[in-house]
């Protein structure tokens, strides 16, 4: 008896301490890792060309969504960095290469051009970071993960609503790719959606097989 009992006790205290402890960042799934990384260079570009635009645009509605994606991004970054600190992800410091020409463009144009530029460049970056969330959101074992993918995939669902609202978005922004392959086609951002729709039937189901066995059946009157 003894014996069982001290094997009980450092089971269960092994598996308190695992419940405790944070997840290894060993345990993640690369996808998770791009999705962190690619939201970190996107912030690292996209709130200055938003600022930027915020202040330049012609257009007026441009300006007031500029300025709302970039508070909105910088929001976001905190929880991000929150994230990979729990993690121990390194977060990178500059955008990429293909970044900073988009950001070169945006600036080098004027008027009505820079206007355009700005939506529809901004535009086809979301499309591709609402389909990487969804992806991770849908994938990832980790809660903190999967928490931040949802806010990531509200946040790009709601900038492309906000540049849509624009009047400029062309309707081939979305099939240009925000990465340096050019491999991003609508297809993608279709099955974005689907996903997140998968995601959150399968989750309702199962909250409702959760719940199931725990409810009292009525009695029936005789």
């Amino acid at each position: 008896m003894p014996l069982r009992f001290v094997a009980l006790l450092a089971a269960t205290t092994a598996l308190v301490l695992g419940c405790a402890l944070p997840a290894s960042a060993g345990e993640l799934q690369q996808s998770d890792r791009t999705l962190l990384t690619r939201l970190k260079q996107h912030t690292l570009w996209a709130v200055p060309s938003s600022r930027l635009a915020a202040e330049r645009a012609t257009n007026r509605r441009v300006r007031a969504v500029a300025g709302r994606i970039a508070d909105d991004q910088a929001r976001l970054d905190v929880a991000l960095r929150a994230v990979a600190d729990r993690l121990a992800i390194t977060l990178p410091g500059e955008p990429t290469d293909q970044e900073r020409v988009w950001a070169d463009d945006i600036a080098a144009d004027s008027g009505d051009e820079f206007d355009r530029a700005y939506v529809n460049r901004l535009r086809a970056e979301y499309g591709t970071l609402f389909g990487l969330a969804s992806d991770v959101r849908a994938g990832t074992r980790d809660d903190d993960v999967r928490a931040f993918a949802q806010t990531a995939v509200d946040t790009a669902l709601g900038h492309l609503t906000l540049l849509e609202s624009t009047g400029l978005a062309e309707t081939t922004s979305l099939l240009v790719s925000a990465t340096e392959d050019n491999t991003l086609g609508v297809g993608d951002f279709v099955v974005g959606a689907v996903l997140v729709a998968v995601a959150t039937v399968a989750t309702f189901g199962l909250l409702r097989l959760l719940g199931t066995p725990g409810r009292t059946q009525p009695r029936t009157r005789r």
